[in-house]
């Protein structure tokens, strides 16, 4: 069956990255070159376990002899609300290993208390100042 996009969306086929409703662009992305024709796309998956269930192929000329590229990945910037993200980009800020992003995540999302310093740990709390 033809869809609106010209192409059959039958048998569990992954959907093209740029062509999806609003509410699915959340969902696993992966970049891909053909050996064949040389073609750059990217595709998105309903979940992981469909990336692992079904063999992609090249949109252009149908050869299933791919490489998966590696991109670069998104830069955390100043102030960065991650309260507004989608629970996909939420696990990419996990994925990417860079602690100070993560902490700051959870901080905002999960309304974490900063890091105490060893001092706080003392019974007590932190040091009184002498004039109090």
């Amino acid at each position: 069956m033809e869809s609106r996009y010209g192409a059959d969306r039958s048998a569990g086929a992954p959907r093209r990255a740029g062509r999806q409703p609003k509410a699915l662009k959340a969902m696993p992305q992966y970049d891909f070159r053909c050996a064949n024709c040389q073609l750059r796309f990217r595709l998105s998956y309903r979940s992981y376990a469909e990336y692992d269930a079904v063999t992609p192929v090249c949109p252009d000329c149908a050869s299933a002899d791919l490489s998966r590229l590696i991109t670069s990945v998104a830069l955390r910037k100043p102030g960065r609300d991650y309260g507004k993200m989608s629970a996909g980009e939420m696990l990419s800020v996990l994925e990417s290993g860079d602690q100070q992003q993560v902490s700051e995540m959870y901080q905002q999302v999960g309304g974490a208390a900063p890091a105490r310093s060893k001092s706080d740990e003392r019974v007590g709390g932190p040091p009184k100042n002498e004039a109090d």
